[in-house]
């Protein structure tokens, strides 16, 4: 059974989704004018308090805040892990996204299993350092990795933006292959692009022949096949991170043995066409089902229609309003509705746009659905919203 529940506290709020053996929890800064370091140490207690309760471990975790206080709110997280005795070896993703209500510290999003004797879950290491977690259920083995970027912003062989999100893509079909995939088993991913309007075309030329090289768009230079091409989800979104480096990613990845329960498919959109018909290789959404339940993973989404064109350009209001509706039906054809959202990374470019958005929300019914809101610029200067989200549904 599938069982949601929002946590009010003075200065944040946490949004917990749990069914079987998952656990989901989106914890977010609620109070303008809060000590980011005193924030994030309430947070990370009381997400460490639900982990301990619920017997779960991280399988990917998110930060958004700051680049300059992300010491102070990695330390936070410790002295939450050292006191409700939780794994400290997890790797954690910080990217810059300060809340929409100007705080340094905009909250936490973390995935996590519930432990038991079918599922063993492991830490990816590269060269020592955390860059993932695995595990294995259902009869596949399920991947993901954190921060993975270019490598050394000072290496004189990949000086420029192209050649180091070249090698983001490289480096982790290397994590891959070191655990017995490849980078064909990915189903989605997150990529945090530092100046995204100033090289977001030359950073969709490098991803497209990455993924030329790995196999997912074969010989085809046609268009029109571009519902038939299997892609992973993805957002690609503003993000600087603590390396300094163009662009870093985490990757979902799910190698299926033979006679696997998990059926992996991409949806194509209803409202929006394949994104790979204007140059963006990206499904809009994948869709992983298994014996008891279906994640639905939309990518990154904005006011877009389906000859790739932005539209209600500088009307912040209509912008929500037709990305919401786009996730909506996009999702209806599993089944799904607004209210099934177990996560959700909301991207506003303008501050002063977050109050429409939650009178839109509250409009809508859904002010209590789990999300971090973030300031970020999207892919086009012109747009000022995108979301990105998870849906889980019970099978019946």
């Amino acid at each position: 059974m599938i069982k949601r529940s929002v946590e009010l506290y003075p200065n944040f709020k946490v949004f917990v989704t749990s069914i079987h053996n998952q656990l989901f929890i989106s914890a977010s800064v609620t109070k303008l004018d809060i000590d980011p370091e005193q924030s994030a140490e309430e947070i990370y207690n009381r997400i460490a308090e639900l982990l301990s309760v619920f017997a779960s471990t991280i399988i990917h975790e998110r930060c958004f805040g700051s680049i300059e206080l992300r010491t102070q709110i990695l330390e936070a997280r410790a002295r939450a892990a050292l006191k409700y005795k939780m794994e400290t070896n997890t790797p954690v993703t910080f990217i810059e996204g300060e809340s929409c209500l100007e705080n340094k510290f905009a909250g936490v999003q973390i995935r996590a299993l519930k432990s038991n004797s079918e599922t063993h879950v492991w830490t990816i290491l590269d060269q020592g350092i955390p860059k993932g977690r695995a595990w294995n259920l259902n009869g596949s083995t399920f991947f993901i990795l954190q921060s993975v970027d270019g490598g050394n912003p000072k290496d004189t062989k990949r000086t420029d933006r192209k050649s180091q999100s070249e090698a983001m893509f490289y480096q982790a079909e290397k994590l891959l292959r070191a655990e017995g995939a490849s980078y064909q088993d990915v189903v989605r991913t997150w990529i945090y692009i530092s100046d995204i309007l100033d090289w977001y075309g030359d950073f969709n030329t490098v991803r497209n022949r990455c993924y030329s090289d790995y196999g997912f768009l074969g010989n085809t230079d046609s268009k029109v096949q571009a519902e038939q091409i299997f892609l992973p989800a993805s957002t690609g979104i503003e993000g600087r991170n603590p390396s300094g480096l163009p662009a870093t990613m985490d990757v979902f990845a799910i190698h299926r043995s033979p006679g696997s329960a998990i059926q992996i498919r991409p949806l194509y959109g209803v409202k929006q066409r394949s994104p790979f018909r204007y140059g963006s290789a990206f499904s809009r959404a994948i869709v992983v089902e298994g014996p008891d339940n279906k994640l639905i993973l939309v990518s990154g989404t904005a006011s877009i229609d389906e000859q790739g064109k932005s539209v209600f350009i500088g009307d912040p209001a209509a912008q929500i309003r037709q990305t919401l509706s786009v996730v909506s039906e996009l999702v209806a054809s599993e089944g799904a509705t607004l209210q099934d959202l177990c996560e959700a990374t909301v991207f506003i470019k303008h501050k002063e746009d977050f109050l429409i958005y939650q009178e839109i929300i509250g409009q809508m019914g859904i002010s209590n659905s789990p999300s971090v809101c973030v300031l970020a610029d999207v892919c086009r200067d012109e747009l000022l919203f995108e979301l990105d989200a998870a849906f889980i549904l019970e099978k019946d």
